[in-house]
């Protein structure tokens, strides 16, 4: 008799085992978890940090409404340090941890390059605020971007600087990354295709501190115009370099030059720098406005490159996690596609095909240390 209550007793034990694993197991999460990869340290931390605080203001500002289905949201911050192998290893953790169906991130090409298989195999969403290689549009169903794509910048950069400026010689100093070869190929061709002749292209690392071999390889060719895609942080030293060195070319730069932050490391060696940038926002548009009051009062500075995108970015994801009966990768990869004239800080966003935007371009000038925007259309 007494055995077989050991046996009863036993029994209890193990299913009271079995149903508390069980339950714990089905319980609703208390939060809506959302991953973010972002490159929070190393060249590339000006963005990436720039992406986070417009991130924070997203987040306030949704928890502060009621969440998501009446649930608050959190995000949860990774580090890339822009490196493809710690970035992946980011993802891997969110979606395997963390059990997150939609990541951001992250702003490096390379990374999103890298991470996008495997995003795509586990069928979580990925929605990078800035990576604009070309080959992103057909890195999978699952790789969303409201970031314009290189091929379309680097056309429009081709044509300002042979249209406009006039100049049929050109040098091309680029980041050696997804990033900066995507740019620099599609200048290359679009220069070309105009009439144009590129003279030399030459390379540097994310890190690298002295590219006057590559500077020195570039005057002897004597071109009209040196086009240069990069980072804010080697971008500057360039610029300081060939100051140095007495260098007095035209530079024309992209959308990564627009960050007050590569004016405080350059100073006046960035004097008279043109570049690129999507035809910005009406700011007497209530979102705009109430996100740059907001990101002004918090962090006392103008909202920089990313700012707005990260902002956008958690809003979008939001907004489809609200729509959908499940929250699972499958069923805001579907409502994203849906995603038509968007509000957003950085203007009105819609997906196409690919999960790709298409903005308009305008370009600024570096003048008396501001960035001033020239009255030019470029088509």
């Amino acid at each position: 008799m007494r055995k077989a209550w050991l046996i009863v007793i036993v029994i209890i034990i193990v299913v009271s085992v079995i149903w508390l694993i069980w339950g714990r197991q089905n319980i609703e999460p208390s939060k809506i978890k959302i991953g973010v990869v972002l490159p929070l340290t190393g060249s590339a931390s000006v963005w990436g940090e720039n992406a986070k605080m417009g991130m924070e203001i997203a987040l306030e500002e949704i928890n502060s409404q009621g969440g998501i289905k009446g649930k608050k949201i959190e995000l949860i911050f990774e580090d890339s340090q822009s490196d493809p192998a710690k970035a992946v290893a980011a993802l891997q953790k969110l979606i395997s941890i963390e059990k997150v169906p939609a990541v951001i991130g992250d702003i490096a090409s390379s990374c999103v390059l890298a991470m996008a298989p495997i995003a795509e195999k586990a069928k979580v969403v990925l929605l990078s605020p800035g990576a604009s290689n070309p080959d992103i549009s057909k890195a999978g169903e699952y790789i969303f971007r409201n970031w314009q794509s290189d091929a379309l910048e680097g056309e429009i950069d081709a044509k300002f600087a042979f249209k406009y400026l006039g100049y049929k010689r050109a040098a091309i100093l680029y980041v050696n990354n997804a990033y900066g070869s995507g740019l620099k190929k599609v200048f290359e061709y679009s220069f070309n295709k105009l009439g144009g002749q590129i003279l030399t292209s030459q390379s540097f690392d994310q890190g690298e501190t002295d590219m006057r071999t590559q500077l020195n390889k570039i005057i002897l060719v004597n071109p009209d115009v040196i086009y240069m895609p990069g980072y804010p942080t080697e971008m500057a030293i360039v610029l300081k370099q060939a100051k140095e060195m007495g260098i007095k070319k035209q530079f024309l730069s992209t959308q990564a030059f627009d960050d007050p932050k590569i004016l405080e490391l350059a100073k006046d060696a960035a004097e008279g720098v043109i570049f690129s940038v999507p035809k910005p926002p009406d700011p007497s548009d209530p979102v705009v406005r109430n996100f740059r009051n907001k990101y002004k009062a918090r962090f006392k500075r103008e909202p920089g490159v990313c700012s707005d995108t990260g902002y956008d970015a958690v809003k979008i994801i939001a907004w489809a996690m609200e729509r959908v009966k499940r929250i699972t990768g499958p069923a805001i990869q579907h409502q994203l596609l849906k995603l038509k004239n968007f509000p957003g800080a950085a203007g009105v966003t819609t997906f196409d095909q690919n999960g790709d935007v298409i903005k308009e371009f305008i370009f600024k000038k570096v003048k008396n240390q501001k960035f001033i925007p020239l009255e030019v259309e470029i088509k």
